[in-house]
C-alpha cells in the first residue's frame, strides 16, 4: 500500500480529532496505530503479571478493547483534558486507558 502523504511518527492528536478530513489510507494508519498502542499496553500487563507485579491497568474479567472503543475512551478523556489536544496520540491513548481502567 502506498501513501500519498507519509504520516508523522508520533501521529499528532489533531489527526485523530480531525479524522473526517483524512484520506481513507490515513484513517487506516490511525486505526493500526491505536491497535498497536493497545497491544503495547496489553503486553506491559503481561510482563507485569509474569514478574509478579500489579497490572498497569485493569480491564474487567474477559474484556478486550477494540479500536472503536479506544476512540470513544480518548474522546471522553479529551473532554476532561483539552490540554492534551496538542500531545501525541499514543500518549493520550495511554493516559485515557489508564484513567478509565485504573489498576
Amino acid at each position: 500500500m502506498f501513501f500519498k502523504k507519509r504520516p508523522p511518527l508520533d501521529t499528532p492528536m489533531d489527526h485523530f480529532v480531525h479524522r473526517e478530513d483524512l484520506s481513507e489510507d490515513e484513517r487506516s494508519v490511525l486505526d493500526v496505530y491505536l491497535t498497536g498502542v493497545m497491544h503495547a499496553l496489553t503486553g506491559i500487563n503481561t510482563v507485569q503479571a509474569q514478574n509478579g507485579r500489579d497490572p498497569v491497568f485493569k480491564l474487567p474479567e474477559g474484556r478486550v478493547l477494540d479500536t472503536p472503543e479506544i476512540e470513544d475512551i480518548i474522546r471522553e478523556f479529551l473532554k476532561q483534558r483539552p490540554d492534551m489536544l496538542s500531545q501525541p496520540l499514543g500518549l493520550c491513548a495511554v493516559m485515557a486507558v489508564l484513567q478509565r481502567f485504573p489498576s
